[in-house]
């Protein structure tokens, strides 16, 4: 049997959204790691024409992902906290 609109765990739905969501945005922060390497240290016959490979340094770069890529889990505690808040 179904279960009524009051009994419906919202919880499961809020963690495949926000998992979803934050999959996208991590790949994404990964990508323009990528990108930025690619461009400013593979191809560096070409990178003379970016302005943002002239300082380019790649642990900084990587600290960026880290810290970008990881705003993910501290956000979700934050988003689960209210959360339950709401709940009876």
């Amino acid at each position: 049997m179904p279960k009524k609109k009051s009994e419906v765990d919202v919880g499961k739905g809020f963690n495949r959204i926000y998992f979803v969501i934050a999959g996208l945005w991590v790949a994404f922060v990964f990508m323009l790691f990528i990108g930025d390497f690619f461009a400013c240290k593979v191809h560096t016959d070409i990178s003379h024409t970016y302005p943002e490979c002239d300082d380019y340094n790649a642990g900084n770069q990587v600290l960026q992902l880290f810290i970008f890529g990881g705003l993910v889990v501290p956000l979700y505690y934050f988003l689960r906290w209210i959360a339950q808040g709401f709940k009876k």
